[in-house]
């Protein structure tokens, strides 16, 4: 899960970004153009625990939730253990996903203190999906990264990411993997728990209206708190 958050933190803190126009199509144009949405939000100094970073806050969430999938890739991170849910239970799971995936990955954005170019090298058609190959560049290190896109059947003209492999490790299959353990042990109501935990350490939840995500409900959580620094 960590190098997942590391790395979508590559594509927020991108320095640099290059793509090839053999390959570039609307996959790739749509991921490019949320990059720079929120690199150029990122751009608005702000101070933890201030008014204006709960709002920098919310801008980003609206940017960053629209491109992934997370009704999608709750039902496929929890698989087997998602039809014995109840409607509630989906609900809860899918919002605490949501939230705990975007307070992670932007923690890790404000932490990150090296600059990333990202390439985008190609696409190609699998199924019904397009899969965008992108390398994220750092001083030390590549890392591959294929987003597996699909139009957004909630709003014409936009592409969700079903998944995302980095190193070939898919995002589905490496939470799937984490959630199964734990609901062994603590069932699912222990699952939940200890999602919600480590949000709070990270925040709590942003409340994303729908001014700023008009394709997605307003969350009925209560408004952001700033995330803490990290050590």
């Amino acid at each position: 899960m960590n190098r997942f958050l590391m790395t979508l933190s590559a594509l927020i803190a991108t320095t640099v970004v290059m793509v090839s126009s053999a390959h570039a199509g609307p996959p790739t144009d749509y991921l490019k153009a949320q990059v720079d949405g929120v690199r150029a939000v990122l751009k608005t100094p702000v101070k933890a625990g201030t008014p204006e970073g709960a709002a920098v806050d919310v801008k980003l969430m609206g940017i960053v939730d629209p491109v992934m999938d997370f009704d999608g890739l709750s039902q496929r991170a929890l698989r087997k253990h998602w039809p014995t849910l109840s409607a509630a239970q989906k609900s809860t799971f899918t919002e605490t996903f949501r939230q705990l995936v975007f307070r992670s990955y932007l923690d890790r954005v404000r932490s990150a203190d090296e600059a990333y170019s990202i390439v985008y090298e190609d696409e190609e058609k699998v199924g019904t999906a397009t899969e965008v190959t992108a390398i994220a560049k750092t001083k030390k290190a590549e890392i591959e990264l294929v987003f597996v896109m699909a139009a957004n059947p909630a709003k014409a003209g936009a592409m969700v990411a079903q998944d995302v492999r980095i190193d070939e490790v898919s995002l589905v299959e490496n939470y799937r993997e984490q959630f199964t353990r734990i609901i062994a042990k603590e069932k699912f109501d222990g699952l939940i728990k200890k999602m919600k935990t480590k949000l709070d350490k990270l925040g709590g939840p942003v409340k994303l209206t729908a001014a700023a995500n008009p394709a997605a409900p307003a969350t009925t959580a209560e408004p952001a708190k700033a995330a803490p620094a990290t050590k």
